[in-house]
């Protein structure tokens, strides 16, 4: 009993000591402190049997000096390994700094009625005579930044050539004094300004963030807060892009200060010629007015518009009644084939989608069963590509595989396996697999997908069913809705802006009950679903789940009734894509919407499997960007699509971008990424341009002369502009509003020029002390291991003079 008692107190102690020691130190925990203990004692146990044993060979002295060595080593062993550390605050001062950002814009540099000085004059005078400056810098360091666009030293707020800033970004200018000065040591911002931004961002998001730091933004407001007389265009709502026969819609913002009761003309030009105007009646002195232009281009290219007022007289900024801007007009289209066997509701809808309304699709449509009037001969018409822009119908199959090749998209609705032969799906299946076509097929009742012959047609199939002849018109599906899958949610085919603040999930939700979907077994591997049916009373926010064994059981169930339940199934085959929808009720998307969701998602569909339309370029190279405009914080992309001379995409081929300037010098070379599972698609990303202007991009590389057509002058050209907001200079006025928005969130305030002394106590009185926990390693000292080798080496020493092993 005596045996066990020990080891057991002295395990116990250790454990004591062990729990004692880490209120004061920091002890690693890599062994929990019971099996510390445990071997602690049971090692103590073995040294002091040790010493017995040997004190009966040696003087009990000695045994004891060789006693006390071994458990003195044992012990600073012991202390190394369990890593203590002492760890304890320390107070320090934190030396902080004071931005003064100063606007100088060109609203800025307005005289304002009844002064003598501009505002930037005005606001220098006052921080001159305030010494605001040197009135900090007693206790804080203070760095004067400019703002334009963004915030820079004075020598380089402007640029060669370049007067004040176009634009007003304020949010840019805070998001780089946040991105600058480290949190702890931002005191806080004196922002001299007339609080006229018109950036991309929102001044208040970035204000709240100043005001989580407890780094005040204090503003001087400088200007008047009556509007000159003055006529300006505050936007165009332009697109980048349309398609040859589409209709150009603009959206321009107007805005008129004393001018009630006068009438003004706001045309619309291209080049010197006139296209459209409209007469504004100014009701009263401040009037704002939206006006809608609608044309149809009548030749292709990159075409200059402008947009002017005209018929007013004395205007203050008579140089913000133009706005100039460009449309990319292409005759590049996607060719689709659409194939049914009869006219069901959702192949009328999708030929009158894709024929009457949706110009950037060349549309050739096939009914195998269409409605007849007695006699009536029917015309062989062979489905082509080639067919002119608005001859859509047609009355046969593709005359070969080089035609059917030459469709991007083939959405095959609900056809038998008797109407598209072997031979036939073997064609859409090298078109999928080879030719990177995008494949959709569209259930039915009668055929499609379960009639599917086995071979080429099957394994298209992205699911797994009952595979045979039969019909689904007594389908007893209970009523259901759309639901996005969680791989859905973030997919390009599934994206719907609602107009409002809805999710993705709610747009879905919202659409009308549908009664009939086709049943599936499985999906196949590689397959995703990205919408699935929820019965209506399952549509309430989900309940979390109590643990992680729990919340993998769920997630597995959910995914389970996703794919059971599927309704829109996608899979990469070979080069293409291949999308499956298991009900023919999208149109019900356009229950009291109109064309707006079933348009989009099928355009969605659309994109996602033939990739986006690129401007410029022949059959082997298509070259375009992502858009035609940029401002100068913006990153072009470029997108290049490579095709062999059977239309199958080259992949990994070696390409560049050359970025040529409007003197078709070469400022920049950017090399060609391919894009992974796509038709061909390369992409790269370019930097930001400072200069404004006109830009235009062409190809190089090894692999440039290997392409089948000529591709050494196919380029695609942007511009770069100085903003993409309302123009400088269209609203002039001292903008209160958003001063005190930025100063109540960031915990700062508004103040008047001659009161610009009274911001120094925002940030002088603040506490600029900080405690910094320090980690002190107490086993990582020299003398430590000194001490350590003494105790071994004196233990060997005295054991061997002992004449012990």
């Amino acid at each position: 009993m005596k045996l066990l008692l020990r080891p057991l107190v002295l395990g116990l102690a250790v454990f004591g000591f062990l729990n004692l020691l880490s209120r004061f130190l920091g002890i690693s925990r890599f062994i929990p402190f019971w099996a510390m203990a445990i071997i602690a004692s049971l090692l103590i146990e073995a040294i002091v049997r040790l010493y017995r044993y040997e004190s009966r060979a040696i003087p009990v002295e000695r045994a004891r000096v060789l006693l006390t060595l071994r458990i003195a080593a044992c012990s600073l062993l012991a202390f190394i390994l369990i890593d203590p550390t002492l760890v304890r605050e320390v107070p320090h001062e934190i030396e902080q700094e004071v931005v003064i950002l100063i606007d100088d814009s060109a609203s800025m540099g307005l005289i304002d009625e009844g002064q003598e000085q501009s505002r930037y004059e005005i606001g220098a005078r006052a921080l001159r005579s305030s010494r605001l400056e040197q009135i900090l810098r007693q206790k804080l360091s203070v760095r004067t930044l400019y703002t334009g666009r963004s915030p820079n030293d004075r020598a380089a707020s402007s640029s060669e050539g370049e007067s004040p800033e176009a634009s007003t970004d304020l949010a840019a200018a805070l998001d780089a004094v946040l991105d600058q000065i480290p949190s702890q040591e931002l005191a806080g911002v004196v922002m001299l300004t007339d609080g006229r931004h018109n950036g991309p961002g929102r001044v208040e998001d970035y204000a709240r963030r100043f005001g989580i730091i407890e780094a005040p933004i204090g503003i001087v407001a400088l200007g008047s807060d009556t509007p000159p007389k003055d006529a300006a265009i505050l936007s165009v709502s332009s697109p980048d892009a349309i398609h040859l026969g589409d209709r150009m819609r603009l959206s321009v913002q107007t805005l008129f200060h004393g001018y009630a009761g006068q009438k003004a003309t706001v045309g619309l030009f291209q080049g010197e010629k006139l296209l459209e105007s409209k007469l504004i009646e100014i009701p009263q002195d401040n009037h704002r007015e939206e006006i809608r232009f609608a044309q149809i281009p009548e030749e292709g290219g990159i075409n200059n518009y402008r947009v002017e007022i005209t018929g007013l007289e004395n205007e203050r900024f008579p140089e913000n009644n133009i706005w100039n801007f460009e449309t990319s007009i292409t005759d590049a289209r996607t060719h689709v084939l659409l194939i049914d066997s009869y006219p069901r509701w959702e192949f009328r809808y999708l030929r009158n989608l894709f024929y009457g309304r949706d110009k950037s699709i060349h549309l050739q449509y096939l009914l195998l069963n269409p409605d007849k009037i007695a006699d009536q001969i029917t015309p062989a018409i062979p489905a082509s590509a080639d067919r002119p822009f608005g001859d859509a119908m047609a009355s046969r199959l593709p005359a070969n595989e080089e035609e059917w090749k030459k469709f991007d998209v083939i959405i095959i609705g609900d056809v038998g396996s008797d109407a598209l032969r072997p031979s036939d799906w073997d064609i859409i299946s090298r078109c999928v697999k080879d030719r990177a076509a995008a494949l959709i097929l569209v259930s039915g009742q009668r055929f499609m997908p379960h009639d599917l012959a086995e071979g080429s047609a099957r394994s298209l199939s992205p699911v797994e069913m009952e595979w045979g002849k039969r019909t689904y018109f007594q389908n007893n599906t209970t009523p259901f809705k759309f639901a996005v899958t969680s791989a859905g949610r973030n997919h390009p085919i599934t994206q719907q802006e609602s107009g409002i603040s809805s999710s993705v999930e709610d747009v879905w939700k919202g659409f009308p009950q549908i009664k009939w979907r086709h049943p599936l077994t499985d999906i196949r591997e590689g397959a995703e679903v990205l919408l699935t049916a929820i019965p209506p009373d399952e549509l309430g926010p989900a309940t979390n789940p109590g643990d992680l064994e729990e919340a993998l059981l769920a997630l597995a169930e959910k995914k389970e009734r996703e794919t059971k339940n599927a309704l829109l199934v996608t899979r990469q085959t070979g080069s293409g894509k291949v999308a499956l929808l298991l009900t023919d009720r999208t149109w019900r998307l356009r229950e009291g919407a109109g064309d707006v969701f079933h348009h989009r998602f099928w355009g969605n569909l659309i994109k996602w499997g033939s990739g986006p339309i690129l401007r410029a370029g022949n059959d082997s190279l298509r070259l375009g960007t992502d858009r035609l405009s940029y401002t100068r914080s913006d990153k072009p992309i470029v997108m290049a699509r490579l095709r062999n001379a059977d239309l199958s995409p080259i992949h990994n081929a070696a390409m560049k971008a050359e970025i040529r300037d409007d003197q078709d010098q070469i400022i920049d070379s950017v090399p060609l990424k391919y894009v992974e599972n796509s038709n061909g698609l390369y992409e790269a990303e370019l930097r930001q341009f400072e200069n404004t202007g006109h830009y235009h991009i062409r190809l190089a590389g090894p692999d440039l002369g290997k392409l089948p057509s000529d591709a050494s002058d196919v380029s695609v050209g942007f511009r770069v502009i100085s903003s993409r907001g309302p123009v400088e200079l269209a609203e002039t006025e001292l903008n209160l509003p958003l001063m005190h928005a930025v100063a109540d969130l960031s915990g700062g305030k508004v103040v008047r020029p001659e009161q610009i002394s009274s911001l120094a106590s925002l940030f002088i009185n603040k506490n600029s002390r900080d405690t910094e926990i320090r980690e002190i390693k107490l086993w990582d000292n020299l003398w430590l291991f000194i001490t350590f080798a003494i105790l071994l080496s004196g233990e060997w020493i005295l054991r061997r003079s002992s004449g012990l092993p």
